[in-house]
C-alpha cells in the first residue's frame, strides 16, 4: 500500500524556488564586477592615498570572493536539509559587504569642491541600485541590505556635509530610494504570486496523480472482487446444478433414496450461497454508513463466555487449546460497544485463528494500552500459534477481496477480516497485526470504550426529559 507523501508548504516551496532562482538563473557576475572594480580602482587611484586605495580593493576583493565561494559550496548543498534557507539567508548577508564595497567607494571618492565628482557619484548610485532591484528583489532582505552598504555611506556623507544644496541632493535621493523600494516591492509581489501559482499547479497536478492512482487501485479492487467474489458464488450454484441434474436424471422408483443423500449438500450449498450473499450486503452496508450502530454495556465475563462455548467444540475437534483469559484481576470488565458489532469482529478473528492453527493454543485475553485516550485503552487481543502471515501480506490484510497464499483463503475470500475492519471502525477503534510465519499470529482490538459516550449520556437526558 501506497504511504501519503507529506504535502510541502507554499513557505518551503518559495523557498526552493528563490534559493535556486538566485543560485542556478542568476550566478553571480564575476567578469563585470571585477571589470567594474578595476574601472572604481582607475578613478580612485591619485584622488587618494595608496593605503586607503589598498583597503578598498582589499575589501572589495574579500567580499567578491566570499560570495563567489558561497554560491559554489551552495549549489553543492542546497537540497539538504534547511539548505534553501541557508542559501537564501546566506545571500542576503553577504549582500551587505558588498554593498558596502559601493558605499565605501562613495565615501571616498566625495569631494564637495567638484561638481562634476558629485555628478559621478550620483550616476553611479542610481545606476547600482536600479540594476539591483530585478535580480535581488526576489528576496527583500538581499535587496535592502545592499542598498544599505551601497547608498549608507553615500547619505551619511551628504547629512554631514551640511549644505544646503547638498540638503537638497539628500532629500532628492530619498525621493528616489522611496520610489525604488516600491518598485522592489511591486516586483517581490510579482515573483511571489507568480510562485504561487506555480504551487498550486504542482498541487494541482499532485491531487490528480494521487487520485489517478487511487482510481487505479480501485479499479484493480473491483477486479479482485469480481474474480474471487464470482468464483466463490459460482462454486454452489454450480453445485446446485449437478445436484438437480442428478435428480432429473434418476429414475422415478430411486428418486427417494437419492433426494435423502441429495438434499443436505443442496441445503449446504444453498447456505453457503446465502452466507456469501449476506457477507457481501454487511460489507457494502458498512463501507456506505447505513449501518446503525445500538452502543450499550457489555459484560466481558459474559461475552467471552458466550464464545468460549460458541467455539470449543471447534477447537477441541482439531485437538487445539482453547483459553480465554482471567478477568478478576481487571479494574473495569465492562465495555461500552454494539454488542452484535462486537461479537462478530471476535467470532471472525476467534475462527481464523482456529482454522490456521494445526496445534497448540489460540488465546484470547485483554490489555492496557496507556497510549490511547482515557476511556479507550481496553484492548483484546487473539493469540495464535499457527503458520503466521508474513510481513509484506501484512499490508493487504484487511483489504476487502484479497486472499494470500501463507494461509488458506476462506470460504469469505477475504471479506471476513474486511468486514471486521470495518465494524471496529464505527465502534471508534482499530485492529492491528503482529505476525511472523511459523510464529503465530496477535490481532488486537484496541480503542473499545469502557464509558458511555457524551453523545449517549446527551440521549439518555433528553429521554428522561420527555
Amino acid at each position: 500500500m501506497s504511504q501519503a507523501v507529506p504535502v510541502e508548504s507554499l513557505q518551503t516551496f518559495q523557498e526552493k524556488v528563490f534559493a535556486r532562482h538566485v543560485l542556478f538563473d542568476l550566478p553571480f557576475p564575476i567578469a563585470p564586477t571585477f571589470l567594474l572594480l578595476g574601472l572604481i580602482g582607475w578613478v580612485l587611484y591619485g584622488k587618494v592615498s595608496d593605503a586607503w586605495l589598498l583597503v578598498w580593493a582589499g575589501w572589495a576583493i574579500a567580499a567578491v570572493l566570499a560570495r563567489m565561494v558561497f554560491d559554489r559550496r551552495m549549489r553543492k548543498r542546497v537540497n539538504a536539509e534547511h539548505g534553501y534557507a541557508i542559501a537564501l539567508r546566506g545571500g542576503a548577508a553577504l549582500s551587505l559587504p558588498l554593498g558596502l564595497v559601493s558605499g565605501f567607494f562613495a565615501w571616498l571618492y566625495f569631494d564637495v569642491n567638484e561638481p562634476t565628482t558629485m555628478a559621478v557619484l550620483s550616476t553611479y548610485m542610481t545606476v547600482i541600485i536600479v540594476g539591483s532591484v530585478a535580480p535581488t528583489s526576489v528576496y527583500l532582505p538581499t535587496f535592502y541590505l545592499l542598498v544599505l552598504g551601497a547608498y549608507g555611506p553615500y547619505l551619511l556623507t551628504l547629512l554631514q556635509d551640511g549644505r544646503a544644496g547638498h540638503w537638497v541632493v539628500l532629500g532628492l535621493n530619498l525621493l528616489f530610494l522611496m520610489v525604488t523600494f516600491r518598485y522592489a516591492h511591486a516586483a517581490n509581489r510579482m515573483h511571489r504570486e507568480a510562485v504561487r501559482l506555480r504551487y498550486e499547479k504542482q498541487q494541482l497536478i499532485e491531487d490528480l496523480s494521487e487520485r489517478r492512482a487511487a482510481a487505479e487501485q480501485a479499479s484493480s479492487t473491483k477486479s479482485l472482487f469480481l474474480a474471487g467474489v464470482s468464483h466463490d458464488l459460482k462454486q454452489p450454484i454450480r453445485a446446485l446444478g449437478l445436484y438437480l441434474g442428478v435428480l432429473e436424471h434418476t429414475q422415478r422408483q430411486e428418486r427417494a433414496d437419492v433426494v435423502d443423500k441429495v438434499a443436505p449438500k443442496m441445503q449446504m450449498a444453498l447456505g453457503e450461497l446465502h452466507g456469501q450473499v449476506t457477507r457481501l450486503l454487511e460489507l457494502s452496508r458498512l463501507e456506505s454508513g447505513a449501518l446503525e450502530v445500538t452502543m450499550a454495556r457489555v459484560d466481558l465475563d459474559s461475552l467471552f463466555a458466550g464464545l468460549h462455548v460458541l467455539f470449543e467444540a471447534q477447537a477441541a475437534g482439531k485437538g487445539i487449546r482453547l483459553r480465554f483469559a482471567n478477568l478478576e484481576r481487571l479494574r473495569s470488565r465492562a465495555l461500552w460497544v454494539d454488542l452484535q458489532m462486537l461479537e462478530s469482529i471476535l467470532q471472525n478473528l476467534i475462527s481464523n485463528a482456529i482454522k490456521h492453527t494445526a496445534v497448540g493454543t489460540v488465546y484470547i485475553g485483554v490489555r492496557q494500552r496507556m497510549a490511547y485516550r482515557r476511556g479507550r485503552q481496553l484492548c483484546i487481543e487473539v493469540r495464535d500459534t499457527g503458520s503466521g502471515i508474513a510481513l509484506e501480506q501484512q499490508s493487504y490484510l484487511f483489504d476487502a477481496y484479497r486472499s494470500f497464499d501463507d494461509r488458506k483463503a476462506s470460504e469469505s475470500h477475504g471479506l471476513g477480516l474486511a468486514i471486521a475492519k470495518a465494524q471496529a471502525t464505527y465502534l471508534g477503534a482499530s485492529i492491528a497485526v503482529r505476525s511472523a510465519p511459523g510464529r503465530g499470529s496477535v490481532f488486537t482490538v484496541c480503542g473499545l470504550s469502557t464509558h458511555k459516550g457524551k453523545l449517549e449520556q446527551a440521549q439518555d437526558q433528553s429521554a428522561l426529559r420527555s
